[in-house]
Parts: structure tokens; sequence; C-alpha cells
């Protein structure tokens, strides 16, 4: 696992700083970040490596101050600021200035791929519109770390620019341009998001770590040049804006405060919209006193479409001045299909299957954290460097015929380090004698799920992934449901699935460990709003969902061919029984040939044969 620095330092840089492309002059705002953070206004904490990081900075900049320059002779008096990222509070940005040594910038703190950062430029007044110009981008070092981001910018659930892809190799300084040059309409708010996403990476180059990059000159504007009086402003709502894991089956509630401005609110003009349609019943309006407003709605339990979904919320000033603020929140899950399911009666032996692939005692140098050296060890083609052959397996094989062990406990494995959610860790099968590096596990296993919606999770250091499968004989592909691709210490990556029919659905679970703690969990969430979990197969626990190891044969075809009728099935425990009979009522079953090892028989074809069943030997 990576181990996240308490405090990232920075030796003195072996190149020399670059310059802002120049402009000629015009009436801007520069966020430069050249004052100390306690100069600024209001002060900010430098490099604090906590949340909530920067705050409140570069509101409604009428003049130059500390860390912000105004040029042309007007700045942004009608645009206020507001800093985020996600996942919050770990994603942020820092204001970094060293004291003019090297560094004044905002630091993107904990900016991994998957994660976004995003400033939200908001008018105060309808009449205002923004204009975001460019910002550039700063690697900390001289180094073969490469950055790569997918830059755009967002009107509530709409992209109105971008996204652009914008990739360089980190040299220590700040010449990485990012030109946007993209005009809001009055009174429009526009967000500028900036998305890490993997690197195309060549030669000996890096994914480049997440606290070495930065952003300086962050260049914006307001149009037209014109001072007007601040109008009510949203200060609260809930949910906040770009707020991610909302079930989706559940009522969403809204919430805001608006507070006047020297234009005050209209009371009766207030409407909320979800996706575009009036709710209802209507929303609350209730003067709190002082100037302010407040906004409720409670919302409606329904299944949404999974994605993002838009409350708006639109009001008037007395001058007749028309306001809008959005909050954008997420709602994602999976669907199953439900050929995907097997009978709900198919389980006969609970528990999974696991088997271990390990390199442990072969790598002499780091290999990929990566899913992708997961499944390359898991299958047999991972190149050990030294003998441009395959790694061999380090760790015991099982007793089935693939390797794996029958696990008839919780889905909760360790191997050294520290545990996730869950007590009563069992070693991962096959690595008795810990600790093991540079492994990685594939679980079989068979859920049983009546229709409904779920919350997964997984606690892993580091990754996984786990996805639904198709049983077999049924076509498709299949569906990753939740990963995560990278080393961590133990932490939790949650995911939400639909099940349309109920049955047994096939998982595979694929976990992968590089270095130092390795330990894994599989769980669901039985409360969504307590956030209570359960271990999967926990058989303690009468709300944990139930896995098999064992099913049913399962018929997956029947096809003529000449006298006979070929029966094809899959699932089950040898030796099989190939059985026929006339009428369900028939008091008994005829045997067809022999008992088989195998998931094939032919049936003759006889006018009395009308049903076709597959016998098994019960584990």
């Amino acid at each position: 696992m990576k181990i996240k620095k308490l405090r990232h330092l920075r030796p003195v840089a072996l190149v020399a700083m670059g310059v802002f492309l120049g402009r000629a002059a015009q009436a801007d705002t520069t966020l430069d970040f050249d004052s100390a953070a306690a100069a600024c206004t209001p002060p900010q904490v430098n490099n604090p490596n906590a949340a909530p990081g920067i705050t409140d900075f570069g509101n409604f900049a009428a003049a130059s101050s500390g860390g912000m320059t105004v040029s042309g002779g007007f700045g942004t008096p009608n645009i206020g600021l507001t800093w985020g990222g996600t996942p919050s509070p770990d994603t942020r940005w820092e204001y970094y200035n060293d004291g003019g040594s090297v560094w004044s910038a905002v630091q993107l703190q904990s900016s991994t791929v998957g994660s976004t950062e995003k400033i939200t430029f908001a008018p105060n007044n309808p009449a205002a519109s923004v204009v975001i110009k460019s910002f550039n981008l700063h690697g900390y070092y001289l180094s073969s770390e490469r950055f790569t981001y997918n830059v755009s910018v967002v009107s509530g659930g709409t992209v109105v620019s971008g996204p652009t892809t914008f990739s360089f190799l980190s040299d220590g300084t700040k010449n990485h341009n990012v030109a946007i040059n993209y005009t809001g309409a009055p009174g429009q708010t526009l967000k500028l998001r900036l998305a890490r996403v993997a690197s195309t990476l060549g030669g000996a180059e890096v994914e480049g770590d997440p606290f070495d990059i930065a952003v300086d000159d962050i260049v914006f504007a307001q149009t037209p040049a014109t001072t007007f009086p601040a109008g009510p402003q949203v200060v609260s709502v809930t949910p906040a804006d770009d707020t991610t894991g909302i079930a989706a089956n559940a009522a969403v509630p809204y919430a805001a405060t608006i507070a006047d401005g020297a234009n005050t609110l209209v009371i009766g003009s207030v409407q909320l919209r979800l996706d575009g349609n009036l709710v209802s019943p209507s929303p609350t309006v209730t003067p709190l006193g002082g100037g302010q407003t407040s906004v409720s709605y409670p919302g409606v339990a329904s299944l949404l479409t999974s994605g993002d979904h838009v409350y708006k919320l639109t009001y008037a000033d007395n001058l007749g001045g028309i306001y809008t603020n959005e909050t954008v929140f997420s709602s994602v899950y999976t669907t199953l299909p439900p050929s995907y399911a097997l009978p709900s009666s198919a389980g006969v032996v609970g528990g999974f299957k696991l088997r271990s692939v390990s390199a442990s005692i072969q790598v002499t140098n780091n290999l990929p954290n990566t899913l992708a050296r997961a499944k390359a060890q898991l299958a047999g083609t991972l190149i050990d460097p030294a003998t441009t052959l395959p790694f061999t397996n380090d760790a015991a094989l099982g007793p089935n015929a693939d390797g794996s062990f029958n696990v008839d406990g919780a889905f909760n494995f360790v191997d050294s380090g520290g545990s996730g959610n869950f007590v009563d860790d069992v070693p991962f099968p096959g690595l008795d004698i810990p600790p093991y590096d540079w492994f990685s596990t594939d679980a079989s296993l068979y859920l049983n799920l009546p229709a409904g919606y779920y919350r997964f999770g997984v606690n892993s250091d580091d990754g996984f992934e786990v996805s639904a499968t198709p049983p077999q004989g049924v076509s498709g592909s299949p569906l990753v449901l939740g990963l995560f691709d990278g080393g961590r210490g133990p932490a939790d990556t949650l995911f939400d699935v639909q099940v349309q029919t109920s049955g047994i659905y096939p998982f595979r679970v694929i976990y992968f460990e590089g270095g130092g703690g390795a330990e894994c969990e599989f769980f669901s969430v039985t409360n969504l709003t307590t956030g209570d979990k359960v271990l999967v197969n926990d058989v303690a626990d009468g709300n944990a969902i139930k896995s098999f190891r064992v099913l049913k044969p399962q018929i997956t075809s029947i096809a003529k061919s000449g006298a006979n009728a070929v029966v094809n099935w899959a699932y089950g425990a040898p030796p099989f029984q190939v059985q026929v009979k006339t009428n369900l009522t028939d008091a008994a079953w005829s045997n067809v040939g022999a008992p088989t090892a195998g998931n094939t028989a032919n049936v003759p074809i006889d006018s009395n044969t009308k049903f076709i069943r597959v016998g098994y030997s019960q584990p």
C-alpha cells in the first residue's frame, strides 16, 4: 500500500520557475497566491494538510489584495467563489506559499486518479456574467511524473465547455497553461472542474504523485464591467452540490437558506424543480427574520435513474431580477439483468470458493499495484523480468480442481497490518504464514438476492474489483459493480445494485496486494440511514446476504441430434444421473443411461418422454 504522507516535504527545486504566460492589460482577476497565506483577506492557512483547506478566497474582488491581483481597473465585484473536491474532504485545495523561495500556488491536495477538484463561480446579481479564462498547472518537480486532467466547465448538471484532456510531464515549472475562455450567461453559475484521469505513460514515466501538483494564476473576469447591487443569495443548501452516494430508492430531502442583499427576496416567487419538473408538493417557504428565508421539501421515495440529478431553485428579487441556484447530486447504481439470475432454490451448500496466487518470494523489484497486474497474475501470464517467464505461484493450492479453497464463513480476510470494519479476520486461504506481498486472490460466490435495492462495499488494502457474471450457458459480459485500482490503507468503497428479479447471482471478487498491510472485507450496508454493515455470508448474522458455493444442476440447453435429444447442464456435483418421466404426477423418475461425471448426455427421443431432469450427488 502507499502510506499517506502527513506532510509532503518539498526540497528546493533544481530548475528555475516558469513565468506566467503574458497577456495584455485587461479587466481580470488573477489568483496568483503570491502573498503569504496570513496576508490574504480573509487570512488563509498555509498548506494545513487538513480539511477544509482553502476557504472564502477570491470572492467579490473589486481591488487587488493578498494572493490576488486585479488588473485593468475592474475586477470581479459580483462574483463569489466556492472551493471543493470529490471525494471530500481528502480531495481539496490548499493555499501554499513558502515565502518566495520556490512555490506560490494552490495545491491540489490528494489529487488521485478518479478525484475531481472544482471551483464554483457564482454571480450575486442576475445581470453579471462570469468569464473563466485560464489557469496554469504546476508539477512540483523535474521528474518522470505525468499528470493528466480532463478540464471542463459545468452549469448545474450540464457540461458547457470541454472536457478537454490536458497531459504533461512534471518539470518543476508552472508553464502548463490551460486556456478556457468561456463566458456564462447573465446570472449563470459556472463550475470549473479538474478531473484527474489515468495517464498514457511512455518509457520510464510514472503516474504523478497526488501531492506533487498545484494550480497557479487562475484568471477570470466579470462582464459587463459594472458593479451591481447584490441580490438575495443561497447561503446554504442540502444536499450539498456534487454530493455522491445518495441511494436512488430513498427520498432526497431539499433544504436551502436564502439571505437578502441590497435587493430582497419575493417570497411568492420561489419554485423548486427536480430534473426539470416542478416538485409536488410545493416547497415550504418560511421567513426566518434578519433577511433570511428557508426553503424545504421532504422529497418523495421513488427509484431515480442511475446518474446525476439536479435540484433547481428559482426566485425573484424586489426589482424583478430572476435568480437560479442548482445543486447536483448523484445516485449511481448497476441494474443486474434478469437473465443473470439462477432460481432462488438453486443453492445447495453455503459458502464460496477462493484461490490465491502469490509472487512474494520471487519479486525483487516492485510490480504494478493494479488490477491489470492482478488479472495477469491470476491467469498465469504475469512475466518475471528476471526470467522472462511467468511467475510461479508461491501460495498453497486448495483441494478443488482449479486450486481454490472452500470457505464456509464470512468474507473477511487479513494477511498483515490493520483490519477494516470487522474483527475475527482469517488468513487468506493458501497464505497461512504471513506476511505476503505481491499476491492476488479470486473468489467465486453465488449470492441469494431477493428483488430490491442493495448497497455493497469492500474495505481493502490494497485494491479490488467486484463483478456480476452471467451464469454458465447464458450470454453476456461481466458487469463491474465496484473497484479500487491502486494502493491504499484499509478503506471502504461503496457501490449500489438494483435487483429486478429474485434469484441467485454469480459474483466474482478479485483482490490484490502490493506491499505492506493486506486485508479485504466484502459486506452489504443493511441500513442506508445509519450505515450499518454486515459481512457477506456471515452465518451468525441473520441480516447477512447468503452465498453458495455448490448449486443444483441447471439445464442450459436441449437440442435434437438424430434420434436423440442432447442435454447439457452446468453446476452441481458429479456423479450426475439424467432422468425422465411422462407426467409430473408420476410417482417415479426413470434413469437414462449410467451415472456420468460429465455435463452432457444423450436422451433417446420418445413420445412418452415429456420431462427431463439431472440428478446429482449431494455434497
